[in-house]
């Protein structure tokens, strides 16, 4: 089967990962996956792309304009007519617009996965976007979600239960995926990154500097739960985007330039977690994250919100720490009890790792995903 998967890539983050991770191993299943990389005019190769291409995936660069035109759309259906896929797999809100909204002839079989909305301002550019990408999923055959709680979403309910369909993530083994980065020739950690979290104990959170991720939030908790605790512990954040200036201005406002490090985009980044003495997601909506599953992988202690999926991989039985979304005082407290020494051990993340390694894998998402296909190609 050829499958041509379609994303506009800011990076390599969730979304990318879970596509790189998909295609490479219906790549080892005989399958003949493409990955389509939509980019303004005028882009170079992007890092996404060089990760593709590192796997040996064969990669379509498309480049259009910004702006969804007519001739934007053509230039895309010309891109899709070159490769003549079986099935077109969307991972974005671009492709879905752009295509979704034709009909089947003109642009074959199509299946979206839903990784998630950000909750964007209203009336902003992305918030017309996501409107947009809701409207395009009365059109597009088959909707995929990650996780069984995003069925509730509104923009779902007028779908036949036939054309929506539960796909949770999965990533390889630890091994794996750092053999990957072997193969690719990534870079050991940056030395001052290495050389900060060996001072004091340090928890880490991973993400996009945007808003949804709550970190503004997160930098307020742990000012307060650091005056609280006798230990000195320190707070890295990993990640680039738009927040990325306001947060500096946060951490210089709270004092907490000596003790708290945005380390900007790291490639590998997961592997900060053999060190760290807590994983923090402070996020305010999620669908599944890659990075919690990462965490749980190296039996890092973790404190996460109650979003998305979270609650279906940790929960209070397992003695992971949940709090409610955007609530600085649970936070504040939840943080305060990691650092005084009042956290999950690393037997019993363990536990809980083993207990899902049958569920939350690239192998597993990739069978049921070539089964997707097969009912709507």
């Amino acid at each position: 089967m050829r499958i041509l998967h379609l994303i506009h890539s800011e990076g390599v983050y969730g979304a990318e990962l879970i596509l790189l991770y998909l295609a490479r191993e219906q790549q080892q299943r005989g399958h003949e996956p493409f990955v389509g990389s939509i980019r303004d005019t005028g882009t170079h190769q992007t890092p996404f792309e060089a990760v593709a291409h590192s796997w040996g995936l064969p990669v379509v660069p498309i480049r259009i304009a910004p702006r969804p035109t007519p001739g934007v759309v053509r230039s895309l259906l010309r891109a899709v007519r070159d490769v003549a896929p079986d099935v077109l797999h969307s991972h974005g809100y671009k492709p879905n617009i752009l295509l979704g909204f034709l009909p089947r002839r003109l642009r074959g079989p199509m299946l979206r996965t839903l990784h998630g909305w950000t909750g964007a301002r209203t009336f902003s550019a992305l918030w017309l976007y996501e409107h947009l990408d809701r409207l395009s999923l009365r059109r597009i055959e088959s909707v995929v979600v990650v996780t069984r709680r995003m069925l509730e979403l509104r923009a779902l309910q007028g779908l036949p239960p036939s054309r929506r369909h539960v796909i949770e993530n999965g990533i390889p083994p630890r091994e794996v995926r750092l053999a990957d980065l072997a193969a690719r020739g990534v870079a050991p950690l940056p030395d001052e990154l290495v050389e900060f979290t060996a001072r004091e104990p340090t928890l880490i959170a991973i993400g996009r500097l945007s808003p949804e991720k709550g970190f503004t939030l997160l930098l307020e908790a742990f000012a307060r739960a650091s005056s609280q605790v006798a230990a000195p512990y320190q707070l890295l954040i990993v990640g680039d985007g738009p927040e990325r200036e306001a947060l500096a201005t946060r951490i210089a406002a709270l004092s907490l330039s000596g003790t708290v490090r945005l380390a900007g985009y790291v490639d590998g980044a997961d592997r900060l977690l053999a060190v760290a003495a807590g994983f923090v997601m402070s996020s305010l909506t999620e669908g599944l994250p890659l990075v919690l599953l990462e965490a749980m992988q190296w039996h890092v202690p973790i404190v996460a919100t109650a979003v998305g999926a979270i609650p279906e991989l940790l929960d209070d039985r397992r003695r992971e720490h949940l709090v409610p979304p955007n609530d600085l005082a649970a936070l504040t407290h939840e943080l305060q009890g990691l650092m005084s020494g009042d956290s999950n051990s690393g037997e019993a993340i363990a536990s809980v790792c083993q207990a899902l390694s049958g569920r939350y894998t690239s192998a597993r998402m990739a069978e049921e995903y070539l089964a997707a296909y097969a009912a709507i190609a």
